[in-house]
């Protein structure tokens, strides 16, 4: 694909904040395998957005094509999880745009710190938007539930 044919994509998305209905987020979140480890159906992942604190969403025409959120206090903490691009539109700054929206609506909301949860291998594409990974002494954590054996 051109740079030319690039940029008109890039200005033919428009970003929204808000949550999409279930019918259009079904198959971004399809698209991104996540759901071969979370297994969830549409109506708890339908509630799962719409408890979201900050969401934007990327349509090109009437289609969604990428999405991000964050979950915040909207007072110290707010962590952005979720940003999701459909395959064929990834690579063409549509998911720099979501980061960018999101980041803007926790920081005007007057977030005081805000955090990222992304895949292994993202980080130099965080990178450039002002993310760096948490240093050695202040790695974060997550809850799992140890078997019971």
């Amino acid at each position: 694909m051109s740079l030319q044919t690039n940029i008109r994509l890039l200005f033919m998305i428009k970003y929204i904040n808000e949550v999409p209905g279930i019918e259009d987020y079904w198959p971004l979140f399809i698209s991104t395998g996540w759901n071969e480890v979370f297994k969830m159906d549409e109506t708890r992942v339908a509630k799962a957005i719409s408890n979201s604190s900050f969401t934007v969403s990327a349509y090109s025409s009437k289609q969604l094509v990428g999405f991000a959120r964050a979950v915040s206090d909207k007072e110290m903490y707010a962590t952005i999880y979720d940003v999701m691009v459909l395959p064929e539109y990834r690579k063409k700054g549509v998911g720099k745009k979501l980061v960018e929206n999101i980041t803007i609506q926790c920081t005007e909301a007057g977030v005081f710190s805000v955090h990222l949860f992304a895949a292994d291998g993202t980080e130099s594409f965080y990178n450039q938007m002002g993310y760096q990974a948490r240093p050695s002494n202040m790695p974060g954590m997550r809850y799992d539930p140890m078997d019971d054996k």
